[in-house]
């Protein structure tokens, strides 16, 4: 029995660290485009604590194509949802990672890949998600 809950315990701690770190990186890429891409503090601030950003400057339609180069969340010129999932389950713990991944399936965009369309693709996933 204390086998079995000593590795419960390692495994949680695993996960935890895991998150942390794929967070952290999250946040580490948010930065860098929200410096490279000049986007106004009051909309990085909103971005930052996952609230939608209802009237968009124009630095901020380009902000998640940077984001999910940075991330790599890109294959072949098109969005790689099997790589959103770990991000979206992060984003949005509460909902369940079929909720996600049924989501994910709604908003994918298959067009080749411009601000615009991730900007639209994330704004249908976080309209999606936050509710």
């Amino acid at each position: 029995m204390k086998v079995v809950l000593l590795i419960f315990i390692v495994c949680s701690l695993y996960e935890f660290v895991l998150g942390a770190i794929n967070m952290e990186t999250y946040r580490s890429k948010q930065q860098e485009c929200f410096k490279e891409l000049k986007i106004p503090q009051a909309e990085a601030e909103h971005v930052s604590k996952d609230k939608l950003v209802s009237v968009p400057s124009e630095p901020f339609k380009c902000f998640h194509n940077c984001l999910y180069t940075k991330l790599g969340l890109f294959a072949k010129d098109k969005i790689n949802v099997a790589a959103v999932i770990p991000f979206a389950h992060m984003r949005f713990s509460k909902v369940p990672v079929d909720a996600i991944k049924k989501k994910l399936k709604i908003c994918n965009e298959t067009s080749p890949i411009t601000c615009e369309v991730v900007f639209d693709y994330e704004t249908c996933l976080g309209i999606s998600l936050h509710k």
